[in-house]
């Protein structure tokens, strides 16, 4: 898993890099390990492109973050929010079983959601006993309208990759999707 940077606010820049490496020596700043050690256990930033992975990784989590500060919600409702905006009305069960806890876990999720005006609560279609749950028009506006310089600085990125470069960059994405993926889903 990538290191995240706590302390830092979003959008400083991390501290100036070293010959050799992305990041100070890991003993030089206290830590109970050395850079020679994190490099035998496979762990290296010297390549630019683990480097930018790390970086993308610290700073979208970074962003996260603003992005539950602006709607005033924490982590996990956040994640709910995401998961009502992109599939629609679901259930408290379903919505339970997308954020990996309990159905009374995902009441009290809901019954924040619902608090802050970020949701609402309407009957199910087709079963009266159940009810859905579906994120309200204006706290999807605002999400969007947060989420406007990062969704079209990507599109602006895709949009200037020749054909071959596209390629290239979705498949090893997909890769490191992959990677991520099956790590998660580990026991």
């Amino acid at each position: 898993m990538a290191p995240v940077d706590v302390d830092r606010k979003p959008g400083t820049e991390r501290p100036a890099a070293e010959p050799g490496g992305a990041f100070a020596d890991p003993e030089e700043q206290g830590a109970p390990w050395s850079r020679d050690e994190l490099e035998s256990a496979g762990i290296s930033e010297r390549d630019p492109i683990i480097t930018a992975l790390r970086d993308i990784d610290t700073h979208s989590r970074a962003f996260e973050r603003r992005l539950a500060s602006t709607l005033t919600v924490n982590q996990t409702d956040l994640t709910a929010m995401q998961h009502l905006i992109s599939s629609g009305p679901l259930t408290p069960s379903d919505l339970a079983a997308r954020l990996g806890v309990t159905t009374a876990a995902s009441t009290l999720v809901v019954d924040r959601l619902v608090a802050l005006g970020h949701a609402e609560r309407h009957p199910h279609e087709h079963d009266r006993r159940k009810i859905v749950v579906i994120p309200a028009r204006s706290s999807v506006l605002r999400a969007i309208d947060e989420l406007r310089p990062v969704i079209d600085g990507l599109s602006d990125l895709v949009a200037d990759l020749t054909p071959e470069e596209h390629t290239v960059v979705e498949r090893f994405l997909r890769g490191v999707d992959t990677i991520y993926r099956d790590a998660a889903s580990a026991d």
